[in-house]
């Protein structure tokens, strides 16, 4: 079974085409999962941690921790540096990260797959098709430059109204 951390998530500026960072996961209830801070997987200082298990046989799969808040700070701050990069990248370079992320899931399906099914207990079945629909949404992303790109409009013979699209900044999705 394997765990997929995709680098351009959290520093878009250090991938390089379609680099993918692929590890096993951990077998035994005392293994952990590391963070994922700065382009780089770190040991995290946490004092509780929370245990995964899969549904279908009740074994940890791994622990993941409750990061601290020093941790959450590292994240912001090193995504915050990432983004003075990412925000003047062309939008063509952002497709093409997209592009390299739906190579990469192409590439992992197996693996994400199987992921899901040891950390949810999904059937594999099941589990391909969740992996089939976020490569969707991923596809769907690739072919939105378009929108990114803004717009202009002529109200009138002597005025015109345009867009500007442009990254706001650093948003974090945190679970559980």
């Amino acid at each position: 079974m394997k765990q997929l951390a995709l680098s351009m998530i959290a520093t878009p500026w250090r991938v390089s085409s379609s680099r993918v960072c692929v590890r096993s996961l951990a077998t035994k209830a005392s293994d952990s999962t590391k963070l994922f801070i700065n382009g780089e997987f770190v040991e995290s200082q946490a004092s509780e941690w929370i245990d995964v298990h899969n549904p279908a046989t009740q074994e940890v799969v791994t622990r993941v921790p409750k990061s601290t808040a020093k941790e959450l700070e590292e994240a912001a701050h090193s995504a915050a540096l990432a983004f003075k990069t990412w925000r003047r990248t062309s939008v063509l370079t952002r497709q093409r990260k997209m592009l390299d992320l739906q190579h990469a899931i192409r590439g992992n399906m197996d693996a994400l797959a199987q992921s899901i099914v040891a950390e949810q207990g999904k059937v594999l079945g099941d589990a391909r098709g969740d992996v089939m629909r976020g490569l969707q949404v991923v596809e769907s992303m690739a072919g939105i430059t378009q929108y990114l790109l803004g717009h202009k409009l002529e109200v009138s013979s002597d005025m015109d109204t345009y867009t500007v699209r442009e990254p706001l900044g650093v948003v974090a999705g945190i679970c559980p």
